[in-house]
């Protein structure tokens, strides 16, 4: 991580683009193993309520830097294989980081070890958290997801029935760039090498890994990103719905976006879970 660091922080005006620096563990490291690598550092974080930018837009979480784009680590890593829906964000913004890590860090302080269980918690307290999780969740209900899997509605996947959920990303850890959250835009997924591998190493793998998971992808970036992967052949389309609206408030069109795609699918949900919902 020194040297990561090292090489990121020497670029000054004038100067040519400096190297992309990829801590390669990030990408290859299970849930359990990453967070115990972190756990020193998020043990230590300050306490309080709520934790700043500058406490933890720091060198000792940071894994990736490629000029101004910076991705951080935020216990992001839990794949339940169990699942029958899979979110698809953009990434965790900083408002999802920092819920993400101030729990973990409660956690570790109250003498828990169960690494994987705290990733696991963690992962489902904090994606998609604040007011944009009621509008996911009135899109999910909007397309038949609580018939599809006989659940009262779509919120009890964020209360007791957590098992039918997996909440991922384009991009797993919490990118920023110059600072702010990163957008899905600038840069685009498809022009980046960092974002990229994101996408082929981290995000497919998970994707893979559910196979009995309808992917529902939010906004332009992840539906962009998963109609990259199917026209790869990578993924089965049967099992991808693209085209949703990101649920952000950022969004101020979503409400019509929904209403304009909602019919359709609401059948692709129930023709997938009516067929079992099984990846060919």
């Amino acid at each position: 991580m020194g040297e990561m660091a090292a090489t990121s922080s020497g670029a000054r005006p004038g100067r040519a683009v400096e190297p992309i620096a990829v801590d390669e563990r990030a990408l290859t490291l299970g849930a359990a193993e990453l967070f115990a690598r972190f756990a020193p550092q998020i043990a230590a974080l300050p306490p309080g309520e709520r934790l700043t930018r500058a406490e933890l837009q720091m060198p000792e979480f940071l894994l990736h830097r490629a000029g101004r784009l910076a991705i951080y680590y935020a216990p992001f890593d839990f794949i339940n294989p169990r699942a029958r829906v899979v979110l698809v964000g953009i990434t965790p913004g900083f408002r999802q980081m920092e819920i993400a890590l101030r729990a973990s860090r409660d956690a570790l302080l109250a003498g828990e070890t169960d690494w994987a269980a705290i990733c696991a918690r963690v992962k489902y307290q904090a994606s998609f958290a604040g007011p944009i999780r009621h509008f996911l969740l009135a899109m999910l209900d909007g397309i038949g997801i609580p018939a599809a899997l006989d659940i009262p509605a779509s919120a009890a996947l964020y209360a007791g029935r957590a098992d039918l959920l997996q909440t991922s990303a384009v991009v797993r850890h919490p990118v920023f760039v110059g600072g702010a959250d990163w957008t899905g835009h600038t840069p685009p997924v498809r022009g980046n090498p960092i974002l990229r591998r994101y996408l082929w190493e981290v995000l497919l793998p998970e994707l893979r890994a559910v196979p009995g998971a309808i992917i529902v992808s939010l906004g332009k970036c992840a539906s962009d990103a998963i109609e990259m992967l199917v026209a790869a052949g990578a993924l089965d389309p049967a099992r991808c719905l693209i085209g949703l609206p990101h649920p952000s408030g950022a969004n101020g069109h979503r409400h019509a976006q929904f209403a304009r795609v909602q019919p359709e699918m609401a059948v692709r949900v129930a023709v997938w879970f009516g067929g079992g919902g099984v990846a060919t």
